[in-house]
């Protein structure tokens, strides 16, 4: 019965691995892991005219990229401290949000671009709000 039991955890790791990128083609895979050497492709799936892949580093932190379907990155998104989020940006955030606590953050880069969605925690709920790397509002969800 060893045997049995060893080829099937063999074969649930093996459908795991293979479902991460079920739903993209190789060019789209090949370029994430190109993207980021060494980590593990977790998702990956089209999403209208493009594909969104998740990848964790060897030190678990979870990168969601955005890729064309030849496989060219087109953003790439990641948590970052909120200590380390330019000044700009924090005294934006603490100028349209007053009362709120800072939650998490996320640096998103497209291309030569660099913007911040952070999380903020206010009296009436949750909101997020992205600001480019020089404090100036994008929008709100």
């Amino acid at each position: 019965m060893r045997p049995l039991l060893v080829v099937g955890i063999l074969t649930s790791l093996t459908l795991t691995v293979t479902r991460a990128d079920a739903g993209c083609p190789t060019a789209v895979t090949d370029g994430a892991k190109k993207a980021l050497p060494g980590a593990a492709l977790l998702r990956c799936e089209p999403d209208g005219g493009h594909f969104e892949a998740t990848l964790q580093r060897a030190d678990k932190t979870l990168v969601e990229l955005e890729l064309s379907a030849n496989g060219e990155v087109l953003a790439i998104e990641e948590a970052v401290p909120i200590a380390s989020l330019p000044s700009p940006v924090l005294k934006a955030v603490r100028a349209r949000y007053p009362k709120s606590t800072l939650h998490k953050a996320e640096r998103i880069t497209k291309g030569k671009d660099v913007s911040f969605e952070v999380e903020v925690k206010l009296a009436t709920g949750v909101k997020e709000a992205t600001f480019k790397a020089d404090g100036t509002f994008v929008e709100e969800e």
